[in-house]
């Protein structure tokens, strides 16, 4: 599990806000709470895309969506959005090329695993282990993910999100300012 914040400066927020001060306060308010939904859509779209890359998984699946979540603090200066990532062990059943049979047991990503078999138990398929020579227990096989992968999603999605902000704010901003003036459609 990883969190991670967005700090924008101040400084280029306010040099932003001078261009558009014939705005009222609550057009920019409306247009930064828009940019902060669309940041968190296009920052979570990447961040599945480079998990789906960098791990090889299959498209993008809900057990995937669900390990991404943007919070946006709600109120009305909700200046802060935290992404919360979801880096547990996967099910080997959602990887390119699956799980392969072997004499006595699965290849799963290249690893031999002795006495694993695919089977539905309580309603989901998955990739089960015998524990011992009888029928029971079983153990579930999962795939660790590496930590190099917070390490890729802060430096390639992460790294551009400030900017990524900016520009929706800015376009946002420019559109309520295009309707203000009368050049919107009616």
């Amino acid at each position: 599990m990883s969190l991670l914040y967005m700090h924008i400066d101040d400084d280029v927020l306010e040099r932003m806000l001078l261009q558009f001060s014939a705005l009222s306060d609550k057009a920019i308010r409306m247009a930064y709470h828009r940019a902060m939904k669309r940041t968190e859509i296009t920052i979570r779209k990447q961040a599945l895309n480079l998990m789906r890359d960098r791990l090889g998984l299959r498209p993008v699946q809900r057990s995937l969506k669900r390990r991404v979540q943007a919070y946006l603090k709600p109120g009305q200066d909700s200046a802060e959005l935290k992404f919360w990532f979801g880096l547990n062990d996967l099910d080997p059943l959602l990887f390119k090329g699956g799980v392969r049979k072997a004499a006595g047991g699965l290849m799963i990503r290249g690893t031999y695993h002795e006495q694993a078999f695919v089977a539905v138990i309580r309603g989901r398929r998955g990739v089960w282990r015998r524990k011992g020579k009888q029928r029971t227990p079983l153990e579930r096989i999962r795939v660790p993910i590496d930590d190099e992968m917070i390490v890729a999603l802060e430096d390639e999605v992460f790294l551009n999100l400030p900017d990524i902000f900016l520009r929706h704010f800015e376009t946002d901003l420019r559109g309520r300012s295009k309707l203000a003036a009368g050049g919107g459609h009616g």
